[in-house]
C-alpha cells in the first residue's frame, strides 16, 4: 500500500511538472542513456510463508526462512527531443526480484514431552519484473546547467511468479493475510500499467548529461487477495544520457 501511495504521488507530481514552463536545457535531436539504482516490487517486506499449527502429538517448526525484496535495477532508453521544453522516450527497465521459502519440520512427541523427528518439507515463490516504458518528458530549467524534468506515460508490464510448493508433510502453506497463494509453477502476467518519473538533469558538457531520478508504476489489482495481480514497482537511481546534436 505505502508503494502504490508512493507511486500515485510521483504520477501526479510528474503530470503536473508537464505542464509548467518551458526550458532552455534540451535540444533538438536524438538521445540514448542507461540508468542504475535501487529497485523494489510491492511484495511482502518479510516472511510470506506462515508456520502450521502444532497440535497435542506434532510440533511443527520453520527450520530456516528466508526473504529479500529490493535490490538493484536499472534501464536503457533512447529518446528524441521535440523541442526545447518536450521529448518522447522509449525504455527498457529491470527491477529487483522478490524471493521467499521456507523449510518446516514435523516432530512427533513420543512421550513426556519427548519429540522425534517425522519429516521436513520446503516451498519457495519469486517475483521478476521488467518494462517497456513510453513516456513523454517534458523539462523546467532551475538554474544554469540544471533543470528538473518529469516523464508521463505507460509501461508495459510483464511480471514473472514462480511458485514451488512440494507435496509432503508438513503442509506449507502462503500467509495469506501478507500474500494471496500464487498459482503452481512458473506464470507470467502483463499488462499496459500507467507510469511515471521525476529528477534533476545537470548539463556537464553540450552532448552529455547526468541526473538523479525516481521512476515506477502503478500496479494491477492486489496481490494480498488476487493470485493474477501485477505488483506495482519503482526504481531511484541516477542516469547518464548522451545527446546527439
Amino acid at each position: 500500500m505505502k508503494h502504490n501511495i508512493s507511486i500515485i504521488a510521483l504520477l501526479l507530481g510528474t503530470g503536473a511538472l508537464l505542464t509548467s514552463g518551458s526550458s532552455q536545457a534540451a535540444d533538438k535531436g536524438l538521445y540514448v542513456g542507461a540508468s542504475a539504482g535501487y529497485s523494489s516490487i510491492n511484495t511482502p517486506g518479510g516472511s510470506a510463508y506462515s508456520i502450521g499449527t502444532s497440535t497435542t502429538n506434532t510440533l511443527i517448526t520453520q527450520t530456516s526462512s528466508d526473504s529479500t525484496a529490493g535490490g538493484f535495477g536499472g534501464s536503457l532508453f533512447a529518446g528524441y527531443n521535440i523541442n526545447q521544453t518536450f521529448a518522447v522516450e522509449l525504455g527498457y527497465t529491470s527491477y529487483a526480484d522478490s524471493n521467499y521459502s521456507s523449510d518446516q519440520s514435523q516432530y512427533t512427541n513420543i512421550g513426556e514431552d519427548n519429540w522425534a523427528y517425522n519429516s521436513s518439507n520446503s516451498s519457495s515463490v519469486n517475483y521478476s519484473t521488467h518494462s517497456i516504458d513510453l513516456f513523454v518528458k517534458g523539462s523546467v530549467p532551475v538554474i544554469t546547467q540544471i533543470s528538473a524534468f518529469a516523464k508521463l506515460g505507460v509501461s508495459y508490464v510483464s511480471q514473472s511468479v514462480d511458485y514451488v510448493n512440494s507435496t509432503g508433510t508438513p503442509a506449507i502453506n502462503i500467509d495469506n493475510d501478507t500474500l494471496a497463494t500464487p498459482d503452481a509453477g512458473n506464470n507470467t502476467y502483463t499488462a499496459f500499467r500507467p507510469a511515471g518519473a521525476i529528477g534533476l538533469s545537470y548539463k556537464v558538457t553540450e552532448s552529455l548529461s547526468t541526473s538523479i531520478f525516481a521512476q515506477g508504476f502503478l500496479g494491477k489489482g492486489d496481490i494480498q487477495t488476487e493470485n493474477d495481480a501485477i505488483a506495482s514497482a519503482y526504481v531511484v537511481g541516477a542516469s547518464v544520457t548522451y545527446d546527439f546534436l
